[in-house]
Protein backbone atom coordinates (compact mmCIF):
# COMPACT_ATOMS: atom_id res chain seq x y z
CA UNK A 1 0.00 0.00 0.00
CA UNK A 2 1.46 3.48 -1.21
CA UNK A 3 1.28 5.70 1.55
CA UNK A 4 1.41 9.83 1.44
CA UNK A 5 3.28 11.96 3.83
CA UNK A 6 0.67 12.78 5.86
CA UNK A 7 -0.54 8.63 6.28
CA UNK A 8 3.39 8.00 7.21
CA UNK A 9 3.37 10.94 9.54
CA UNK A 10 0.47 9.31 11.26
CA UNK A 11 2.19 5.87 11.54
CA UNK A 12 5.09 7.92 12.94
CA UNK A 13 3.72 10.07 15.32
CA UNK A 14 3.24 9.58 19.30
CA UNK A 15 0.81 10.41 21.26
CA UNK A 16 -2.94 11.51 21.46
CA UNK A 17 -4.02 11.79 17.46
CA UNK A 18 -7.04 13.34 15.93
CA UNK A 19 -7.83 11.90 12.33
CA UNK A 20 -10.60 13.97 10.29
CA UNK A 21 -11.94 13.66 6.72
CA UNK A 22 -15.11 12.75 4.67
CA UNK A 23 -16.40 9.82 3.98
CA UNK A 24 -14.11 7.22 2.32
CA UNK A 25 -11.10 8.92 2.55
CA UNK A 26 -9.00 5.98 4.45
CA UNK A 27 -9.83 7.01 8.70
CA UNK A 28 -10.37 3.55 9.38
CA UNK A 29 -7.95 2.07 7.50
CA UNK A 30 -5.06 4.50 8.46
CA UNK A 31 -6.35 3.68 12.32
CA UNK A 32 -5.93 0.50 11.47
CA UNK A 33 -2.57 0.49 10.69
CA UNK A 34 -1.55 2.56 13.06
CA UNK A 35 -3.15 -0.12 15.14
CA UNK A 36 -1.19 -2.85 13.83
CA UNK A 37 2.46 -0.60 13.87
CA UNK A 38 1.74 -0.41 17.90
CA UNK A 39 0.76 -4.40 18.42
CA UNK A 40 4.47 -5.09 18.84
CA UNK A 41 5.00 -3.27 21.60
CA UNK A 42 1.57 -4.20 23.41
CA UNK A 43 2.60 -6.65 26.51
CA UNK A 44 1.01 -10.38 26.44
CA UNK A 45 -2.46 -9.55 28.14
CA UNK A 46 -2.89 -5.99 26.16
CA UNK A 47 -5.24 -5.08 23.33
CA UNK A 48 -6.05 -1.93 21.11
CA UNK A 49 -9.71 -1.08 21.98
CA UNK A 50 -11.72 0.13 18.49
CA UNK A 51 -15.04 1.65 19.71
CA UNK A 52 -17.74 2.35 17.31
CA UNK A 53 -21.69 2.73 17.46
CA UNK A 54 -23.42 0.43 15.57
CA UNK A 55 -22.84 -3.58 15.62
CA UNK A 56 -23.25 -2.61 11.57
CA UNK A 57 -20.56 -0.59 12.26
CA UNK A 58 -18.20 -2.92 13.73
CA UNK A 59 -18.62 -5.46 11.70
CA UNK A 60 -17.64 -3.60 8.44
CA UNK A 61 -14.43 -2.70 10.42
CA UNK A 62 -13.96 -6.22 11.19
CA UNK A 63 -14.08 -7.19 7.67
CA UNK A 64 -11.79 -4.21 6.78
CA UNK A 65 -9.15 -5.77 9.50
CA UNK A 66 -9.34 -9.30 7.83
CA UNK A 67 -8.42 -7.64 4.23
CA UNK A 68 -5.54 -5.42 5.83
CA UNK A 69 -4.27 -7.57 8.77
CA UNK A 70 -3.06 -11.00 9.62
CA UNK A 71 -4.80 -13.74 11.87
CA UNK A 72 -2.27 -13.03 15.07
CA UNK A 73 -2.65 -8.73 14.65
CA UNK A 74 -6.64 -9.18 14.61
CA UNK A 75 -6.57 -11.02 17.73
CA UNK A 76 -4.85 -8.01 19.93
CA UNK A 77 -7.40 -5.82 18.19
CA UNK A 78 -10.62 -5.80 20.03
CA UNK A 79 -13.51 -3.61 18.11
CA UNK A 80 -16.53 -3.49 20.34
CA UNK A 81 -19.88 -0.86 20.23
CA UNK A 82 -19.94 2.12 22.78
CA UNK A 83 -23.10 0.10 24.52
CA UNK A 84 -21.12 -3.21 24.91
CA UNK A 85 -18.25 -2.21 26.47
CA UNK A 86 -19.66 0.18 28.75
CA UNK A 87 -22.00 -2.80 29.44
CA UNK A 88 -18.96 -4.93 30.19
CA UNK A 89 -17.85 -1.81 32.47
CA UNK A 90 -21.00 -1.84 34.28
CA UNK A 91 -21.23 -5.62 35.23
CA UNK A 92 -18.01 -6.13 36.39
CA UNK A 93 -17.53 -3.52 38.66
CA UNK A 94 -21.08 -1.59 39.32
CA UNK A 95 -21.11 -2.95 42.51
CA UNK A 96 -18.31 -0.07 43.38
CA UNK A 97 -21.30 2.33 43.48
CA UNK A 98 -24.52 0.67 44.71
CA UNK A 99 -23.40 -2.89 46.42
CA UNK A 100 -25.30 -4.60 44.38
CA UNK A 101 -25.02 -7.12 41.09
CA UNK A 102 -25.73 -4.98 38.30
CA UNK A 103 -29.06 -6.01 36.01
CA UNK A 104 -30.15 -4.43 32.94
CA UNK A 105 -32.99 -3.54 31.68
CA UNK A 106 -33.72 -3.91 27.80
CA UNK A 107 -35.40 -0.84 25.40
CA UNK A 108 -38.81 -2.69 24.91
CA UNK A 109 -38.72 -3.14 28.66
CA UNK A 110 -37.77 0.30 29.71
CA UNK A 111 -40.51 1.69 27.27
CA UNK A 112 -43.26 -0.27 29.25
CA UNK A 113 -41.59 1.39 32.68
CA UNK A 114 -41.79 4.74 31.13
CA UNK A 115 -45.29 4.38 29.69
CA UNK A 116 -46.56 3.67 33.02
CA UNK A 117 -45.05 5.72 35.31
CA UNK A 118 -45.67 9.55 35.82
CA UNK A 119 -43.01 11.18 37.39
CA UNK A 120 -39.42 12.59 35.57
CA UNK A 121 -38.30 9.36 33.80
CA UNK A 122 -34.96 10.63 33.82
CA UNK A 123 -34.70 10.90 37.59
CA UNK A 124 -36.21 7.73 37.72
CA UNK A 125 -33.54 5.77 35.84
CA UNK A 126 -31.11 7.63 37.83
CA UNK A 127 -32.69 6.32 40.87
CA UNK A 128 -32.67 3.04 39.60
CA UNK A 129 -29.05 2.80 38.81
CA UNK A 130 -28.01 4.21 42.38
CA UNK A 131 -30.56 2.11 44.73
CA UNK A 132 -31.53 -0.75 42.85
CA UNK A 133 -28.09 -1.39 40.19
CA UNK A 134 -31.10 -1.56 37.05
CA UNK A 135 -29.52 0.12 33.93
CA UNK A 136 -31.09 1.46 31.41
CA UNK A 137 -29.07 1.36 28.25
CA UNK A 138 -28.90 4.96 28.25
CA UNK A 139 -26.93 5.31 31.49
CA UNK A 140 -24.21 2.78 30.60
CA UNK A 141 -22.05 5.72 29.62
CA UNK A 142 -23.39 7.37 32.28
CA UNK A 143 -21.87 5.02 34.69
CA UNK A 144 -18.95 4.06 33.37
CA UNK A 145 -17.69 6.91 33.13
CA UNK A 146 -18.92 8.32 36.95
CA UNK A 147 -16.75 5.18 37.47
CA UNK A 148 -14.02 5.99 35.86
CA UNK A 149 -14.21 9.46 38.04
CA UNK A 150 -14.64 8.36 40.96
CA UNK A 151 -12.28 5.13 41.07
CA UNK A 152 -9.01 6.27 39.00
CA UNK A 153 -7.59 3.14 39.54
CA UNK A 154 -9.76 1.57 37.65
CA UNK A 155 -10.13 3.60 34.70
CA UNK A 156 -5.86 3.11 35.19
CA UNK A 157 -6.44 -0.82 34.68
CA UNK A 158 -8.40 -0.41 31.94
CA UNK A 159 -5.77 1.73 29.89
CA UNK A 160 -3.26 -1.04 31.25
CA UNK A 161 -5.58 -3.13 29.07
CA UNK A 162 -5.71 -0.93 26.38
CA UNK A 163 -2.84 1.50 25.78
CA UNK A 164 -4.73 2.98 22.71
CA UNK A 165 -8.47 3.17 22.08
CA UNK A 166 -10.00 4.47 18.87
CA UNK A 167 -12.77 5.85 18.98
CA UNK A 168 -14.69 6.14 15.57
CA UNK A 169 -17.34 9.01 14.98
CA UNK A 170 -16.24 10.94 17.31
CA UNK A 171 -18.13 13.73 16.46
CA UNK A 172 -21.22 12.07 17.70
CA UNK A 173 -19.89 11.00 21.19
CA UNK A 174 -22.47 12.41 23.76
CA UNK A 175 -21.21 13.92 26.80
CA UNK A 176 -21.04 11.30 28.88
CA UNK A 177 -18.90 9.06 26.09
CA UNK A 178 -16.63 12.15 26.12
CA UNK A 179 -15.86 11.66 29.86
CA UNK A 180 -15.20 8.31 29.68
CA UNK A 181 -12.97 8.87 27.15
CA UNK A 182 -10.88 11.80 29.04
CA UNK A 183 -10.71 9.34 31.85
CA UNK A 184 -9.04 6.72 29.35
CA UNK A 185 -7.00 9.55 28.05
CA UNK A 186 -4.61 9.95 30.93
CA UNK A 187 -2.94 6.67 30.28
CA UNK A 188 -4.23 5.47 27.36
CA UNK A 189 -3.32 6.76 23.57
CA UNK A 190 -6.69 8.31 22.10
CA UNK A 191 -7.06 8.44 17.98
CA UNK A 192 -10.42 10.49 17.00
CA UNK A 193 -11.47 9.43 13.59
CA UNK A 194 -14.09 12.16 12.92
CA UNK A 195 -15.99 14.21 10.15
CA UNK A 196 -17.69 17.86 11.33
CA UNK A 197 -20.10 17.47 7.84
CA UNK A 198 -21.58 13.89 9.09
CA UNK A 199 -22.54 15.15 12.75
CA UNK A 200 -26.27 13.53 12.02
CA UNK A 201 -27.23 13.36 15.61
CA UNK A 202 -27.68 16.63 17.05
CA UNK A 203 -31.26 15.87 18.56
CA UNK A 204 -29.34 12.96 21.04
CA UNK A 205 -28.71 14.78 24.54
CA UNK A 206 -25.30 15.40 25.30
CA UNK A 207 -24.17 15.61 21.22
CA UNK A 208 -22.28 18.67 21.25
CA UNK A 209 -21.45 20.65 17.88
CA UNK A 210 -18.45 21.42 19.54
CA UNK A 211 -17.06 17.96 20.68
CA UNK A 212 -14.16 18.26 18.15
CA UNK A 213 -12.84 21.32 19.38
CA UNK A 214 -13.57 19.75 22.77
CA UNK A 215 -10.89 17.06 21.91
CA UNK A 216 -8.55 19.69 20.44
CA UNK A 217 -8.72 21.57 24.39
CA UNK A 218 -8.56 18.55 26.32
CA UNK A 219 -6.13 15.65 24.56
CA UNK A 220 -4.04 18.41 22.60
CA UNK A 221 -3.57 15.80 19.90
CA UNK A 222 -1.81 16.07 16.80
CA UNK A 223 -4.07 16.52 13.92
CA UNK A 224 -4.29 15.41 10.27
CA UNK A 225 -6.96 16.33 7.98
CA UNK A 226 -7.64 13.68 4.84
CA UNK A 227 -10.77 15.49 3.62
CA UNK A 228 -9.12 15.69 0.39
CA UNK A 229 -9.21 12.05 -0.53
CA UNK A 230 -11.99 9.61 -1.26
CA UNK A 231 -11.03 5.92 -1.63
CA UNK A 232 -14.80 4.91 -1.44
CA UNK A 233 -16.10 6.24 -4.79
CA UNK A 234 -13.42 8.22 -6.76
CA UNK A 235 -14.27 9.61 -9.82
CA UNK A 236 -17.54 9.16 -10.48
CA UNK A 237 -18.49 12.57 -8.59
CA UNK A 238 -20.66 11.07 -5.65
CA UNK A 239 -19.03 12.66 -2.93
CA UNK A 240 -18.75 16.45 -5.10
CA UNK A 241 -22.51 15.98 -5.49
CA UNK A 242 -23.53 15.29 -1.82
CA UNK A 243 -21.15 18.17 -0.94
CA UNK A 244 -22.96 20.02 -3.52
CA UNK A 245 -26.09 19.10 -1.74
CA UNK A 246 -24.72 19.88 1.95
CA UNK A 247 -23.87 23.27 0.75
CA UNK A 248 -26.90 24.11 -1.68
CA UNK A 249 -24.46 25.19 -4.47
CA UNK A 250 -26.82 24.45 -7.40
CA UNK A 251 -23.11 24.98 -9.70
CA UNK A 252 -22.46 21.44 -9.54
CA UNK A 253 -23.97 19.48 -11.98
CA UNK A 254 -26.16 16.08 -11.13
CA UNK A 255 -23.31 13.13 -11.79
CA UNK A 256 -24.10 10.47 -14.07
CA UNK A 257 -23.70 8.09 -10.93
CA UNK A 258 -26.92 9.31 -10.04
CA UNK A 259 -30.37 8.69 -10.96
CA UNK A 260 -33.33 11.33 -10.04
CA UNK A 261 -36.63 9.45 -10.23
CA UNK A 262 -40.33 11.11 -9.83
CA UNK A 263 -43.77 10.12 -9.41
CA UNK A 264 -46.83 11.68 -9.00
CA UNK A 265 -50.54 10.42 -8.23
CA UNK A 266 -51.80 7.87 -8.51
CA UNK A 267 -48.63 6.14 -8.65
CA UNK A 268 -46.37 5.79 -5.28
CA UNK A 269 -43.31 6.05 -3.46
CA UNK A 270 -43.39 2.54 -2.67
CA UNK A 271 -44.42 1.09 -6.38
CA UNK A 272 -41.10 3.69 -7.58
CA UNK A 273 -39.22 2.19 -5.14
CA UNK A 274 -39.60 -1.52 -5.77
CA UNK A 275 -39.19 -0.75 -10.04
CA UNK A 276 -35.86 0.96 -9.24
CA UNK A 277 -34.67 -1.60 -6.50
CA UNK A 278 -35.03 -4.26 -8.86
CA UNK A 279 -33.20 -1.79 -12.00
CA UNK A 280 -30.87 -1.14 -9.81
CA UNK A 281 -30.12 -4.43 -8.66
CA UNK A 282 -29.53 -5.47 -12.23
CA UNK A 283 -27.79 -2.74 -13.48
CA UNK A 284 -25.17 -3.14 -10.64
CA UNK A 285 -25.22 -6.98 -11.44
CA UNK A 286 -23.76 -6.12 -14.84
CA UNK A 287 -21.56 -3.43 -14.16
CA UNK A 288 -19.73 -5.25 -11.59
CA UNK A 289 -20.32 -9.03 -12.58
CA UNK A 290 -21.17 -10.44 -8.90
CA UNK A 291 -24.20 -10.16 -6.43
CA UNK A 292 -24.23 -6.30 -5.55
CA UNK A 293 -25.27 -4.50 -2.07
CA UNK A 294 -28.22 -1.85 -1.81
CA UNK A 295 -29.58 0.12 0.81
CA UNK A 296 -32.85 1.97 0.79
CA UNK A 297 -33.03 4.53 3.20
CA UNK A 298 -36.03 6.62 3.71
CA UNK A 299 -36.37 9.78 6.29
CA UNK A 300 -38.01 8.18 8.84
CA UNK A 301 -39.23 4.63 10.49
CA UNK A 302 -42.68 4.29 9.17
CA UNK A 303 -41.60 4.80 5.51
CA UNK A 304 -38.83 2.81 5.98
CA UNK A 305 -41.00 0.57 7.05
CA UNK A 306 -44.03 0.86 4.27
CA UNK A 307 -41.21 0.44 1.67
CA UNK A 308 -40.22 -3.18 2.90
CA UNK A 309 -43.73 -4.37 3.29
CA UNK A 310 -44.08 -2.95 -0.65
CA UNK A 311 -41.24 -5.33 -1.79
CA UNK A 312 -42.12 -8.29 0.26
CA UNK A 313 -44.63 -9.27 -2.07
CA UNK A 314 -44.99 -9.54 -5.85
CA UNK A 315 -46.43 -6.36 -7.69
CA UNK A 316 -47.94 -5.90 -11.06
CA UNK A 317 -47.69 -2.39 -11.66
CA UNK A 318 -48.42 -0.63 -15.65
CA UNK A 319 -48.86 -4.87 -16.62
CA UNK A 320 -45.39 -5.82 -15.55
CA UNK A 321 -44.83 -8.26 -12.29
CA UNK A 322 -42.34 -7.01 -10.44
CA UNK A 323 -41.03 -9.85 -8.01
CA UNK A 324 -40.80 -9.76 -4.11
CA UNK A 325 -37.13 -8.73 -3.28
CA UNK A 326 -35.57 -10.49 -0.33
CA UNK A 327 -33.89 -8.18 1.86
CA UNK A 328 -32.81 -7.14 5.69
CA UNK A 329 -34.96 -4.53 7.67
CA UNK A 330 -33.00 -2.41 9.94
CA UNK A 331 -35.75 -1.03 12.33
CA UNK A 332 -35.34 -0.02 16.44
CA UNK A 333 -37.31 -3.54 17.13
CA UNK A 334 -38.88 -2.41 20.13
CA UNK A 335 -42.39 -2.01 18.89
CA UNK A 336 -42.36 -5.24 16.56
CA UNK A 337 -40.89 -7.39 19.50
CA UNK A 338 -43.34 -6.25 21.73
CA UNK A 339 -46.07 -7.42 19.07
CA UNK A 340 -44.02 -10.50 18.98
CA UNK A 341 -45.10 -11.40 22.63
CA UNK A 342 -48.27 -10.92 21.88
CA UNK A 343 -48.28 -13.62 19.07
CA UNK A 344 -46.26 -15.88 22.17
CA UNK A 345 -48.99 -15.24 24.25
CA UNK A 346 -51.69 -16.81 21.88
CA UNK A 347 -49.18 -19.81 21.55
CA UNK A 348 -49.67 -20.27 25.25
CA UNK A 349 -53.65 -20.76 25.04
CA UNK A 350 -54.02 -24.48 25.12
CA UNK A 351 -52.35 -25.06 28.39
CA UNK A 352 -53.76 -22.08 30.06
CA UNK A 353 -56.98 -21.16 31.62
CA UNK A 354 -59.57 -19.77 29.56
CA UNK A 355 -59.45 -16.30 31.54
CA UNK A 356 -55.79 -16.17 31.91
CA UNK A 357 -54.95 -16.46 28.25
CA UNK A 358 -57.50 -14.38 27.25
CA UNK A 359 -55.65 -11.94 30.31
CA UNK A 360 -52.23 -12.28 29.01
CA UNK A 361 -52.71 -12.13 25.62
CA UNK A 362 -54.95 -8.41 26.59
CA UNK A 363 -51.94 -7.33 28.33
CA UNK A 364 -49.58 -7.66 25.80
CA UNK A 365 -51.56 -6.16 23.34
CA UNK A 366 -51.68 -2.93 26.11
CA UNK A 367 -48.00 -3.08 26.68
CA UNK A 368 -47.98 -2.85 22.61
CA UNK A 369 -49.57 0.54 22.99
CA UNK A 370 -47.77 1.57 26.07
CA UNK A 371 -44.64 1.10 24.33
CA UNK A 372 -46.16 3.44 21.12
CA UNK A 373 -47.23 5.81 23.92
CA UNK A 374 -43.61 7.11 24.40
CA UNK A 375 -42.96 7.78 21.26
CA UNK A 376 -46.87 9.11 20.08
CA UNK A 377 -49.44 10.81 22.05
CA UNK A 378 -51.89 9.37 20.32
CA UNK A 379 -51.48 5.82 21.56
CA UNK A 380 -52.43 6.99 25.14
CA UNK A 381 -56.23 7.05 24.15
CA UNK A 382 -55.97 3.48 23.22
CA UNK A 383 -54.03 2.28 26.60
CA UNK A 384 -57.00 4.04 28.49
CA UNK A 385 -59.11 1.82 26.49
CA UNK A 386 -57.17 -1.26 26.78
CA UNK A 387 -56.69 -0.96 30.39
CA UNK A 388 -60.68 -0.21 30.76
CA UNK A 389 -61.24 -3.57 29.09
CA UNK A 390 -58.49 -5.60 31.09
CA UNK A 391 -60.18 -4.19 34.36
CA UNK A 392 -63.65 -4.93 33.31
CA UNK A 393 -62.44 -8.81 32.46
CA UNK A 394 -60.92 -9.04 35.91
CA UNK A 395 -64.03 -7.91 37.84
CA UNK A 396 -66.25 -9.97 35.50
CA UNK A 397 -68.24 -7.21 33.64
CA UNK A 398 -69.28 -6.05 30.51
CA UNK A 399 -66.36 -5.55 27.79
CA UNK A 400 -66.85 -2.81 25.59
CA UNK A 401 -63.35 -2.24 23.60
CA UNK A 402 -63.73 -3.98 20.03
CA UNK A 403 -60.10 -5.57 20.40
CA UNK A 404 -60.91 -7.37 23.74
CA UNK A 405 -64.42 -8.47 21.97
CA UNK A 406 -62.80 -9.91 19.42
CA UNK A 407 -59.74 -11.86 21.17
CA UNK A 408 -62.44 -13.03 23.68
CA UNK A 409 -64.19 -15.12 20.62
CA UNK A 410 -60.97 -15.76 18.87
CA UNK A 411 -60.10 -17.23 22.29
CA UNK A 412 -63.30 -19.08 22.92
CA UNK A 413 -63.29 -20.98 19.23
CA UNK A 414 -59.45 -21.93 20.16
CA UNK A 415 -56.61 -22.75 18.43
CA UNK A 416 -54.72 -25.99 17.13
CA UNK A 417 -51.50 -25.86 17.42
CA UNK A 418 -48.87 -28.60 15.78
CA UNK A 419 -45.40 -28.76 16.81
CA UNK A 420 -43.90 -27.22 14.24
CA UNK A 421 -42.79 -23.54 15.55
CA UNK A 422 -43.05 -21.56 12.21
CA UNK A 423 -46.46 -22.79 11.35
CA UNK A 424 -48.18 -22.61 14.92
CA UNK A 425 -46.16 -18.46 14.71
CA UNK A 426 -48.16 -17.72 11.80
CA UNK A 427 -51.57 -19.72 12.68
CA UNK A 428 -51.31 -17.93 16.04
CA UNK A 429 -50.44 -14.13 14.08
CA UNK A 430 -53.37 -14.41 12.12
CA UNK A 431 -55.70 -14.13 15.10
CA UNK A 432 -54.26 -10.61 15.27
CA UNK A 433 -56.97 -9.27 13.06
CA UNK A 434 -60.68 -8.04 13.43
CA UNK A 435 -59.99 -4.42 15.10
CA UNK A 436 -57.49 -1.46 14.07
CA UNK A 437 -55.55 -2.25 16.98
CA UNK A 438 -54.97 -5.92 15.94
CA UNK A 439 -54.19 -5.19 12.17
CA UNK A 440 -51.32 -3.14 13.46
CA UNK A 441 -49.58 -5.11 15.83
CA UNK A 442 -50.22 -8.00 12.99
CA UNK A 443 -48.03 -5.79 10.84
CA UNK A 444 -45.74 -5.22 13.33
CA UNK A 445 -45.38 -9.10 13.98
CA UNK A 446 -44.28 -9.39 9.95
CA UNK A 447 -41.14 -7.21 10.74
CA UNK A 448 -39.90 -9.84 13.07
CA UNK A 449 -39.13 -11.99 9.49
CA UNK A 450 -37.65 -8.97 8.34
CA UNK A 451 -35.32 -8.58 11.46
CA UNK A 452 -33.77 -11.89 11.11
CA UNK A 453 -35.05 -13.36 14.63
CA UNK A 454 -37.45 -15.61 13.54
CA UNK A 455 -34.81 -18.63 13.40
CA UNK A 456 -33.52 -18.02 16.46
CA UNK A 457 -37.29 -17.96 18.14
CA UNK A 458 -38.17 -20.92 16.32
CA UNK A 459 -35.32 -23.19 17.93
CA UNK A 460 -36.23 -21.39 21.15
CA UNK A 461 -39.63 -22.53 20.97
CA UNK A 462 -39.18 -25.89 20.33
CA UNK A 463 -37.64 -26.40 23.72
CA UNK A 464 -41.55 -25.03 25.32
CA UNK A 465 -43.83 -27.55 23.43
CA UNK A 466 -45.07 -29.67 25.49
CA UNK A 467 -47.29 -31.41 22.91
CA UNK A 468 -50.50 -29.32 23.20
CA UNK A 469 -48.70 -25.81 23.97
CA UNK A 470 -46.02 -23.35 23.74
CA UNK A 471 -45.20 -23.09 27.78
CA UNK A 472 -44.35 -19.90 28.53
CA UNK A 473 -44.10 -18.83 25.43
CA UNK A 474 -43.87 -14.99 25.75
CA UNK A 475 -40.80 -14.84 27.81
CA UNK A 476 -39.00 -17.35 25.90
CA UNK A 477 -39.62 -15.01 22.95
CA UNK A 478 -38.71 -11.90 25.43
CA UNK A 479 -35.37 -13.62 26.19
CA UNK A 480 -34.43 -14.43 22.69
CA UNK A 481 -35.50 -10.64 21.25
CA UNK A 482 -33.23 -9.12 24.21
CA UNK A 483 -30.32 -10.69 23.89
CA UNK A 484 -30.39 -10.03 20.10
CA UNK A 485 -30.56 -6.57 21.02
CA UNK A 486 -27.29 -6.98 23.33
CA UNK A 487 -25.50 -9.36 21.77
CA UNK A 488 -22.27 -7.83 19.69
CA UNK A 489 -21.05 -10.70 18.32
CA UNK A 490 -24.11 -11.60 16.49
CA UNK A 491 -23.07 -11.64 12.80
CA UNK A 492 -24.98 -13.10 10.40
CA UNK A 493 -24.04 -12.12 6.79
CA UNK A 494 -24.68 -9.34 5.65
CA UNK A 495 -28.35 -9.35 3.22
CA UNK A 496 -27.60 -8.19 -0.47
CA UNK A 497 -30.47 -5.89 0.35
CA UNK A 498 -31.16 -3.60 3.08
CA UNK A 499 -34.05 -1.32 4.52
CA UNK A 500 -32.86 1.03 7.18
CA UNK A 501 -33.63 4.76 7.92
CA UNK A 502 -31.00 7.35 6.60
CA UNK A 503 -29.54 8.12 10.17
CA UNK A 504 -28.89 4.08 10.46
CA UNK A 505 -26.84 3.81 7.38
CA UNK A 506 -24.41 5.84 9.11
CA UNK A 507 -20.76 4.04 9.05
CA UNK A 508 -22.06 1.81 6.28
CA UNK A 509 -21.06 1.37 2.66
CA UNK A 510 -23.04 -0.40 -0.06
CA UNK A 511 -22.60 -0.70 -3.94
CA UNK A 512 -25.84 1.04 -4.58
CA UNK A 513 -28.19 3.60 -2.60
CA UNK A 514 -32.15 4.53 -3.41
CA UNK A 515 -32.87 7.44 -1.38
CA UNK A 516 -36.68 8.06 -0.93
CA UNK A 517 -39.06 10.27 0.27
CA UNK A 518 -43.10 11.92 0.21
CA UNK A 519 -43.80 15.26 -0.26
CA UNK A 520 -44.92 15.64 3.57
CA UNK A 521 -43.56 16.51 6.80
CA UNK A 522 -41.09 14.34 8.34
CA UNK A 523 -40.54 12.34 5.06
CA UNK A 524 -39.36 14.68 3.11
CA UNK A 525 -35.79 14.47 2.38
CA UNK A 526 -35.48 18.84 2.92
CA UNK A 527 -38.76 20.97 3.92
CA UNK A 528 -38.30 24.58 2.46
CA UNK A 529 -40.72 25.63 5.04
CA UNK A 530 -38.84 24.72 8.07
CA UNK A 531 -36.00 26.46 9.94
CA UNK A 532 -32.52 27.24 9.00
CA UNK A 533 -30.93 24.73 11.56
CA UNK A 534 -33.93 21.62 10.42
CA UNK A 535 -32.78 22.63 6.90
CA UNK A 536 -28.76 22.55 7.47
CA UNK A 537 -29.00 18.95 9.39
CA UNK A 538 -31.37 17.55 7.09
CA UNK A 539 -28.91 18.80 4.31
CA UNK A 540 -25.84 17.11 6.60
CA UNK A 541 -28.14 13.82 6.78
CA UNK A 542 -28.53 13.75 2.99
CA UNK A 543 -24.92 14.12 2.80
CA UNK A 544 -24.38 10.71 4.82
CA UNK A 545 -26.98 9.06 2.79
CA UNK A 546 -25.71 9.74 -0.50
CA UNK A 547 -21.45 8.95 0.36
CA UNK A 548 -22.98 5.31 1.67
CA UNK A 549 -22.83 4.50 -1.73
CA UNK A 550 -19.84 3.01 -3.52
CA UNK A 551 -21.13 3.25 -7.11
CA UNK A 552 -24.58 4.55 -8.08
CA UNK A 553 -27.50 6.30 -5.82
CA UNK A 554 -30.86 6.69 -6.92
CA UNK A 555 -32.63 9.53 -5.52
CA UNK A 556 -36.99 8.97 -5.39
CA UNK A 557 -38.86 12.28 -5.05
CA UNK A 558 -42.41 13.50 -5.70
CA UNK A 559 -42.30 15.32 -9.10
CA UNK A 560 -43.82 18.59 -7.07
CA UNK A 561 -40.61 18.49 -4.74
CA UNK A 562 -38.28 21.84 -5.68
CA UNK A 563 -34.90 20.65 -6.74
CA UNK A 564 -32.27 19.76 -3.62
CA UNK A 565 -29.99 22.50 -4.76
CA UNK A 566 -30.87 25.99 -5.93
Amino acid sequence: MDLDNDRLAILAVEGHLLISGGPGCGKTTIALLKAKAGVAELKVEQKVLFLSFSRAAVRQITDRMSGLLNRSVRQRLEVRTFHAFFMDVVKSHGRLRTGLPSAFITPDREHQLRADFDGDWTVETLRMAQEEGRYVFDLLAWTAATLFEEYPKLAALYSDTYPTVIVDEFQDTNEDQWRAIKALSHASTIICLADPDQRIFDYVPGVDELRIQHAMDFLNPRSFDLSKDNHRSPGNGLLAYANAVLNNDPTVPVPNDVTIGTYTWPSSVETRIHQYLIALRDYLQKKLDTEPTIAVLAPTNALVGRLSEAVSTDAEINGTVYPAVEHELHLDQDLASTAAYAVASIMEWPGLRHEDALLATLEAVCDYFRVKATKTSGAKSTVRTLERALTALKSNTTIRAKTATVLLKAQAEGIQLSGNPVQDWQLARARLTGSAELSELFAKARLVRLLKATDAIGRALIDTWDGNAYIDAAAVVRRVLANRMIDENRFEEAAHVSFMNMHKSKGKEFDGVIIAETKFGRDQLIDPSSSDSDIRARRRLLRVAITRARHHVVIVRHATQPPLTS
